[in-house]
């Protein structure tokens, strides 16, 4: 081969690769944040809308409505971090004892990325937190705390749609 075929070459594949990055740069941050940009399907859109309902219920502090999108006959469980929540009554206990000191709560589950396998499905996310904690522990009785990581949760399809079977929450690494 010539040296200016090569040259040339090389030329192509460096407008090739430039155009590439101008396209991806012009079209970052237009992902749906709630699914990462990809466009979900009938059997995955219930699954995210019950994830999105869980974070809404989560922020507003409704424990009554977290119980309603969770299998809360015993076959309910959650692990957040290293901790675990064996039943809906050991998670519910957790919440009862947490959520009275959060103010201006703000939690959100967004990238949700979910498989459906006929009545069951998980989804991979990421979460948002931010609250105030309110104690007497903290000077001027106030603490804000910010805080996000990645989740998993497996879900199961009953006559009344579909239902959290389980949820584990990690924090990002600081």
């Amino acid at each position: 081969m010539k040296r200016t075929q090569i040259l040339k070459r090389i030329i192509c594949m460096g407008a090739v690769c430039l155009l590439f990055a101008g396209v991806a740069a012009a079209h970052s941050g237009e992902d749906d944040k709630q699914t990462k940009g990809r466009v979900l399907d009938a059997e995955q859109r219930p699954v995210a809308a019950l994830l999105e309902a869980y974070a809404a219920a989560y922020q507003a502090g409704d424990i009554d409505a977290i119980k309603a999108l969770t299998l809360a006959d015993g076959r309910f469980s959650f692990f957040e971090g290293a901790g675990a929540d064996s039943d809906w009554h050991e998670y519910e206990e957790h919440l009862s004892a947490e959520m009275p000191a959060f103010s201006e709560a703000r939690y959100s589950i967004t990238e949700i990325q979910p498989e459906v396998q006929g009545n069951m499905a998980f989804a991979t996310f990421s979460w948002s937190m931010e609250v105030v904690i309110v104690s007497d522990q903290f000077e001027g009785g106030r603490h804000p705390v910010s805080m996000q990581g990645l989740g998993t949760a497996v879900l199961i399809k009953q006559g009344d749609g579909w239902k959290i079977r389980h949820l584990h929450t990690a924090r990002k690494r600081d």
